[in-house]
């Protein structure tokens, strides 16, 4: 066969060592001449394949090329065992020593053969031809004849004589012995010719032994046939090389000396050769002759191998035929046997010994003359008649023989006898053995061949376990499947498994080849270890890896590329049409890196059919997913890279971050990437990612101060932008604003242009109350992200114009971000068009349930007067713990309602949430206002003033409270900026002219309100200022009108509904008394409640219910200590019950809380121009009320009485 046939079958056996090519390796080799690699192939192919019939054959013809018969039987032995009525082993086998030249040992394999194919003419033409060969006929002829040539050796003259001693007849001793041994004496076997005809007594040609056909004597036949196999023949001097022997057999002839009588068939001993002519029975290639001078053996079985005296002797009449006792079988006929004394012991049954034994004669034979046969030194031509004649010299030396044989057969007939005796008394001593005497050695023998079975059983075992028990093919493939894991454990164990691999296949290219890959992917994973990347590059030189395995080679090459050899790398890997899984993911990822997102999902696309479960391809599809904001489908993507690898780290990253984006099973992500932060394995690259991502996901769920912590230390690393965009948001998220602004503006100044950091930045200021700030800092012409934050800067400055043309710039595709949506809402809203803003903001939040939808929602109810489903709203929106909006509104709705107990815990939550939101510190403030709590409030406004001084509002909300603390002139100022800030503000100008009557300046109090007025038309709590202004004046009637005013605008206005009972004083008897009580229980702020108990007192004084009218007297003044009007009423129920002093202590307090209220001041007259000692006092009190309240009814009055008593307070 060619070399490349053998090649090819070598590669596939490499690749598969169980495969059972290993026969036609094993035929192509033999074919070659190459018997050992032979050998060595079978050995291997059958230890995987332990009942092929062929192998064994394939490799007993190979021992047979080697000169190894004895072993080549055994393995025809094993073949046949196999299956014993399967007659292709008969075949195969029959062949095989067919062409060997083995004819007496084809005979019984061949006879097998034909008894179980009985129709199979080729079979029998076999057979018959070897009996012709056996019989001096030709050799059979093969179609694939392979004879073994064996180069005939030059004959050595010098050449030293065979010891007698190893091949002289055995002795009496030996007979003896072997008598005693329990054992028969050997005996000559007498077989049947091979054409199954008994031998004529007569001795004559047609036996078969010596005959002298037409075309000559037998010699020449064997002649003829040891010329066809040996090639070339020459006769020696005095002792030439056996022409039959077989090659490495080790035997030759002896130069001299008689055979041994008694020699049985086969057994290998040498005859006396010098000069000896072919034995005209002998088998081609047997490796027997007959003697050097002698007639042939006319006894002798043709091809038995076994050469006669050279004295012509005869074969012993006595021998029985096919004896069973210290012979070889059948088979092993032309296979030289031990010497006598090793084989004595040997039964028959081996090799063959199910087979049908040749047929043998019944009868003894008997001795027939021969004539001598000679063999001419010519190696062609017709002998004469006369070359079988023997001379008178050869006659001699024939009857000499026989009378040696003579008298062996009597010393034999003598030891035969003394065999039996012996054998019966060694018998009787046997009985008397111990069961430890008798099978002592057989138990040893066997217990020390169970630690045999045992040990081999144990060295298979522990090998096996070494190689885990696996193939070459189950090892490659285990190695491959920890390779698509991708993570460094799987990459180890690749690299042992891989190692394993060339272990069993040192020249694999397919190991070499992935172990190159994997410790590329090390290289480039795991550290970049100039170790794996020389490991690698190695690899990829041994030989068949580049051209079996190019696209394992090309990713190799890219992933452990230096800068030099990068790029052309890269073109090559991109140039490749391997449809090769690996090359087509790194492809993908290097189109990826390169912008070229089209070619790079078509090339994960490809990597992706050519194996479903190639990790680096979903994780790297995942990455471009997530990077496109497309979380759903990324989360799709590291979920199935999961599936095939669930410890890999990218994965189970990006599928963190996906869901921190989606805001979905937060605690779960956290729980699968926290443990990633103490992985010694995972890759470099990949962990800033990690602690990216576990920061971020600490602040989602609240645990912001762990989140700063472990944020703050990746600021100086490689990802310090995206740490410092986390840390702001984190800070936002904790509601430390200055902090997440810090971080900003330190992302701004490592990326001035990025979209990101502005879009942070702006968020920061929006939460910060600083509008105005965010417009100026981020620049019109920024992307969509600032975009939408000018358009909220807008929206909560007012101006709903400025605002839609910002939102416009957010819009894809004709759809709008949906946060962009819930402003545009409100714009519609405040423009009047609330039924569309609710049905947009109803299907948006119905499509993506989102905070700021709901918060949005829940305000265009709020305008509608649905409170209800506003608050519904507003409740769904605190429950998101880092919403803080959704907490505010609903604080400010309930206390709208009237509720700020229930209010304060929204509000408290919002504060601690964002603690620089405005709307919610104001919110806040107010509820602690209306419940009393004036100091709580205080904190809260000036913590606000301080952090926002810019805020007008803030400085609003702390000058209300500094009134209700009392400390009006620090109130004053306060609203003095907070007007200056927003001179547009009506409450602010309302605060402030309450502030001017308060510090005694009426006429600017009153212009304060008018502007107030004009700002807001339709305010109760302005109509009731208003009000208050007219009874400082005496103004009953126009303070009446300003009270219905309140009523009109708001019903449920608690002031305009005890203005008006206040305003028909001191009428109202006990009903309206019962309505005071009833609007003082209900009222939602202290100053409400004090306005209502200072109103019930004065009811209650004028109805004679003095007692009754203290009490509220008394509770008036503990809500609003600072009230003026709770002193006025106190001050005059004290004087009704005559206590003077504590009524002018009242009023007096009433006159310096209300400078500007004439009636304080006229109600002071009144008690002290009882004491003449207070006239002075009086005096004046009584100017001050005909300046503040001339217009009063009491002003006649005073006005009379007034210069009488100015003479009484002159004397």
């Amino acid at each position: 066969m060619a070399k490349s046939m053998v090649e090819r079958y070598e590669q596939l056996l490499r690749q598969d060592p169980t495969s059972s090519v290993f026969v036609e390796l094993a035929k192509a080799l033999l074919e070659k001449g190459d018997a050992a690699r032979t050998i060595e192939v079978c050995t291997q192919g059958i230890a995987h394949h332990p009942t092929s019939t062929v192998g064994r054959v394939l490799w007993g013809k190979a021992l047979i090329q080697l000169g190894r018969p004895a072993e080549a039987m055994e393995q025809f032995d094993q073949a046949i065992a196999i299956e014993k009525d399967n007659p292709y082993a008969y075949n195969l086998i029959g062949e095989v020593l067919l062409q060997r030249g083995l004819y007496r040992s084809a005979l019984p394999i061949l006879r097998k053969a034909v008894a179980l194919q009985p129709n199979n003419g080729r079979v029998k033409q076999w057979l018959d031809q070897a009996q012709q060969a056996l019989s001096g006929g030709p050799a059979p002829i093969f179609a694939d004849l392979g004879t073994l040539v064996v180069p005939a050796a030059a004959p050595d003259e010098d050449e030293p004589k065979a010891p007698e001693s190893g091949e002289a007849a055995p002795s009496a001793f030996d007979a003896r012995a072997a008598a005693a041994a329990g054992l028969e004496p050997r005996r000559a076997r007498t077989q049947t010719p091979v054409g199954g005809v008994e031998r004529a007594p007569t001795g004559e040609a047609a036996s078969g032994e010596a005959r002298t056909g037409e075309d000559g004597s037998a010699g020449a036949s064997e002649a003829r046939a040891s010329e066809d196999l040996d090639g070339a023949r020459g006769e020696g001097a005095e002792a030439p090389v056996d022409p039959g022997q077989e090659p490495g057999s080790g035997r030759g002839r002896a130069a001299r000396g008689p055979s041994d009588p008694g020699q049985e068939p086969g057994s290998g001993r040498s005859l006396a050769a010098q000069g000896a002519p072919s034995d005209p029975g002998q088998e081609p290639g047997s490796g027997r002759g007959r003697a050097a001078q002698g007639p042939s053996d006319p006894g002798q079985e043709p091809g038995s191998g076994r050469g006669r005296a050279a004295q012509g002797e005869s074969s012993d009449p006595a021998q029985e035929p096919g004896a069973g006792q210290g012979r070889s079988p059948p088979m092993l006929a032309d296979i030289p046997e031990p010497a006598a004394d090793e084989a004595s012991g040997a039964l028959s049954g081996g090799l063959l010994g199910d087979l049908p034994p040749p047929e043998t004669t019944a009868r003894a034979r008997t001795v027939a003359p021969a004539a001598p046969v000679v063999v001419t030194a010519t190696s062609g031509g017709k002998r004469s008649l006369l070359d079988d004649i023997p001379d008178a010299s050869e006659l001699a030396a024939a009857a000499a023989r026989n009378k040696a044989a003579a008298n062996a057969q009597d010393t034999e007939a003598l030891a035969s006898k003394y065999e039996r005796e012996m054998h019966e008394k060694i018998a009787k001593e046997r009985a008397k053995q111990s069961l430890l005497e008798r099978y002592g050695t057989k138990t040893v023998a066997l217990f020390v061949a169970l630690i045999f079975l045992g040990a081999s059983a144990g060295f298979f075992l522990l090998y096996r376990s070494r190689q885990g028990g696996q193939t070459l093919s189950e090892t490659l493939e285990l190695a491959r499947r920890a390779i698509a894991q991708d993570t460094g454990v799987s990459l180890d164990e690749a690299l042992r498994q891989l190692e394993r691999a060339r272990d069993m296949d040192e020249s694999s290219a397919q190991a070499w080849a992935l172990t190159g890959y994997a410790h590329a992917l090390r290289f480039q994973d795991h550290g970049a270890s100039t170790e794996d990347r020389r490991l690698a590059l190695e690899a990829l030189e041994k030989p068949g890896v580049r051209d079996g395995f190019s696209g394992l080679v090309l990713a190799t090459n890219q992933l452990v590329a230096d800068e030099r050899g990068r790029e052309s790398a890269r073109r090559a890997l991109l140039a490749s049409q391997d449809d090769v899984t690996e090359v087509h993911a790194l492809a993908g990822s290097q189109l990826l890196a390169a912008k070229d997102e089209k070619k790079a999902l078509d090339r994960f696309d490809r990597a992706l059919k050519a194996s479903p479960s190639n990790v680096r391809a979903l994780v790297s599809l995942g990455g471009y997913y997530l990077a496109s904001e497309d979380f759903p489908q990324a989360l799709e993507m590291f979920k199935r890279a999961r599936e095939v690898s669930k410890e890999h780290p990218a994965a189970r990253i990006g599928m963190a971050e996906s869901r921190l984006a989606l805001e979905q099973e937060l605690d779960a992500a956290l729980a699968d990437v926290a443990p990633l932060a103490q992985d010694p394995k995972l890759p470099p690259a990949l962990k800033p990612r990690q602690q990216l991502v576990h920061g971020e996901l600490l602040s989602a769920l609240g645990k912001y101060d762990e989140a700063r912590t472990m944020l703050t230390q990746g600021t100086q690393g490689p990802l310090a932008m995206d740490f410092q965009l986390a840390l702001g948001a984190a800070g936002r998220a904790a509601g430390k604003l200055e902090a997440a602004q810090q971080a900003y503006e330190a992302a701004l100044k490592l990326q001035p242009k990025s979209d990101e950091a502005k879009e942070g930045l702006g968020r920061t200021l929006l939460d910060r109350d600083r509008e105005r700030e965010a417009l100026q800092r981020l620049e019109a012409d920024g992307g969509r992200k600032v975009a939408l934050v000018r358009g909220a800067a807008y929206a909560r400055l007012g101006d709903w114009k400025r605002a839609r043309t910002e939102l416009a710039r957010t819009r894809v595709n004709d759809r709008y971000p949906p946060e962009a949506v819930a402003w545009l809402a409100l714009a519609d809203a405040n423009e009047g068009n609330g039924a569309q803003a609710r049905d947009v903001l109803e299907k948006a939040l119905a499509k993506r349930p989102r905070t700021d939808l709901r918060v949005a929602l829940g305000q265009v109810y709020w305008r509608e007067r649905a409170l209800d489903k506003a608050q519904a709203q507003f409740d769904e929106a605190l429950k998101d713990p880092r919403d803080y909006e959704g907490a505010c509104s609903l604080g400010r709705l309930l206390l709208a309602r009237g509720l700020p107990d229930m209010a304060l815990k929204p509000l408290t939550q919002a504060v601690a949430r964002n603690g620089s939101h405005g709307e919610s510190r104001d919110a806040l403030g107010r509820a602690l206002l209306a419940l009393g709590r004036t100091p709580e409030a205080l904190k809260q406004f000036e913590a606000w003033q301080l952090d926002n001084p810019g805020n007008a509002a803030a400085h609003k909300g702390f000058a209300l409270a500094l009134y209700q603390s009392g400390r009006r002139k620090e109130a004053e100022g306060a609203s003095g900026r907070a007007v200056k800030l927003a001179p547009d503000d009506a409450e602010g100008q309302r605060l402030r002219a309450a502030l001017l009557f308060a510090n005694g300046d009426a006429k600017g109090g009153f212009s304060a309100l008018e502007r107030s007025n004009k700002l807001d038309s339709k305010n109760p709590d302005t109509f009731c200022e208003i009000a208050q202004a007219f009874l400082r004046q005496g103004q009953v009637e126009s303070a009446d009108a300003a009270f219905a005013a309140a009523r009109r605008e708001g019903p449920d206005a608690t002031c305009g509904r005890v203005g008006e009972l206040y305003a028909q004083l001191p009428a109202g008897g006990r009903g309206a008394a019962r309505t005071l009580q009833d609007l003082a229980d209900k009222a939602p702020t202290v100053w409400d409640k004090a306005f209502a108990q200072t109103t019930l007192a004065r009811v209650l004084l004028g109805a004679g219910a003095v007692k009754e009218a203290r009490a509220a007297a008394d509770e008036a003044v503990k809500l609003a200590p600072f009230n003026g009007r709770a002193y006025l009423a106190l001050g005059l129920v004290a004087f009704k019950q005559r206590q003077e002093a504590p009524a002018r202590e009242a009023l007096a307090k009433a006159v310096v809380l209300e400078p500007t209220d004439g009636l304080a001041h006229l109600a002071l007259a009144d008690v002290l121009v009882r004491e003449s000692s207070e006239l002075l006092r009086a005096v004046e009190a009584y100017e001050a009320f005909l300046r503040l309240a001339s217009g009063a009814p009491e002003a006649n009055r005073v006005k009379k009485a007034l210069p009488l008593l100015k003479r009484r307070a002159s004397r």
